[in-house]
C-alpha cells in the first residue's frame, strides 16, 4: 500500500570505504550511522562504494568479509531502525570488469534484500538497477559502477518512467555512482565520469528525471544543469578531495535533503562535515567547476 505524500527527509551518504581490502570504517562513518536515529530520515540513499574491492589480489573470502563488516557496522544498525535504505553499486563494490566483486555483491544483497525496507517497484535486476517508491517520490538506481551505461539499462529506465507510479510522482530521483561531470582533479579524466553525459542529460530531460545523485568524486557539490539537479555527494569514508579550482581544504560530508509535498523551485539541503559537525554552506562553494567533459554550475534552486 502506497503512503500518502508528505515532506520527505532523505539522508544522503556516499563513499564509505577505506583502503583496498579493509574491513574497517572511519570514525566519521560510524559517527554518521550513530546519528541516524536522531536525524530520523524517511529514507537513506547511499551513492556507492560501501566496501573496498576492485583489486585483483583481494580473494573471494576477503570480499565476503568486507561485506560482512559493512553489514555489521552500517546495514544492521539501519535495519534495526527500519529505515528504508536505497543504494547504488560503486566501482569498489562491483566494477564491471571485476566479476568476483559483482558475484559477491549480488549474493550479499540477495541475502539482505529485506533489510533495505524498500517499497520495490521493479527488483528484477537488483542490486544493479532497480526502482522503488517512498512517500510519493519515485526512485531508481542504475548501474553506474563504470563509465558506460548499457543500452538495456536505458531501455529499462524508460519502461519504468512511464509506469503510473512514476508519472504521478511529485519527484523522480536517479541514484548512480559515477557522476556526469568531473569536479575534482584526481577524477578529471575518462573512465571516472559518465562516458556520454550528453546522452544522459538528454534522457533525464526527456523523461522528467528531476535529480541525479552520484558519488565517486569524494566532494560535495550541488549542481544544476538545464533544469536537472545534479548532487555530487561528499564522502564520509577515506580520502575526501578538494573541488577543482578551489583553495579550500577537502572535507568529508553527508547531506540531508527535504523534499516538499509539492516540488517548488527550491530543494532544501543541509550538509554537514562529520569530522567537525559544522555545516558546509552553499555560499562557501565555487559558482562553477570546469572539468574536461563539461561545466558544473552551483544550483541556484538549492537552499541551505
Amino acid at each position: 500500500m502506497e503512503e500518502k505524500p508528505k515532506d520527505l527527509k532523505v539522508l544522503v551518504i556516499s563513499d564509505l570505504n577505506a583502503s583496498y581490502g579493509s574491513t574497517h570504517y572511519s570514525e566519521e562513518v560510524l559517527k554518521v550511522v550513530r546519528k541516524i536515529d536522531s536525524i530520523k530520515p524517511d529514507l537513506i540513499l547511499c551513492g556507492g562504494d560501501m566496501v573496498a574491492g576492485q583489486k585483483s589480489s583481494i580473494t573471494k573470502e576477503q570480499t565476503i568479509e568486507m561485506w560482512d563488516a559493512f553489514n555489521q557496522h552500517v546495514l544492521l544498525p539501519i535495519n534495526q531502525l527500519k529505515i528504508p535504505f536505497g543504494f547504488t553499486i560503486g566501482n569498489h563494490d562491483g566494477s564491471p570488469n571485476f566479476l568476483q566483486d559483482r558475484e559477491v555483491a549480488s549474493a550479499f544483497w540477495s541475502k539482505n534484500k529485506e533489510a533495505t525496507h524498500l517499497n520495490f517497484i521493479d527488483d528484477t535486476h537488483f542490486p544493479y538497477y532497480y526502482s522503488y517508491e517512498q512517500n510519493g517520490v519515485f526512485i531508481m538506481s542504475w548501474d553506474a559502477s563504470g563509465s558506460i551505461i548499457k543500452d538495456e539499462v536505458y531501455k529499462w529506465m524508460k519502461e519504468q518512467l512511464v509506469l503510473k507510479v512514476a508519472k504521478k510522482a511529485r519527484m523522480r530521483i536517479l541514484l548512480g555512482h559515477l557522476p556526469l561531470y568531473a569536479i575534482v582533479d584526481a577524477k578529471n579524466k575518462k573512465g571516472e565520469v559518465n562516458a556520454d553525459p550528453s546522452k544522459a542529460m538528454s534522457f533525464f530531460k526527456e523523461n522528467n528525471i528531476n535529480l541525479y545523485i552520484s558519488g565517486h568524486q569524494h566532494a560535495y557539490f550541488p549542481a544544476e544543469k538545464e533544469g536537472v539537479f545534479l548532487l555530487n555527494a561528499g564522502a564520509i569514508g577515506d580520502g575526501p578531495r578538494k573541488l577543482m579550482g578551489n583553495d579550500k581544504l577537502p572535507v568529508k560530508a553527508y547531506s540531508v535533503l527535504n523534499i516538499p509535498q509539492k516540488l517548488d523551485e527550491f530543494i532544501s539541503i543541509k550538509t554537514i562535515n562529520p569530522t567537525t559537525d559544522e555545516a558546509v554552506l552553499l555560499k562557501t562553494l565555487p559558482q562553477s567547476i570546469i572539468g574536461f567533459n563539461g561545466i558544473s554550475t552551483l544550483g541556484s534552486n538549492w537552499k541551505d
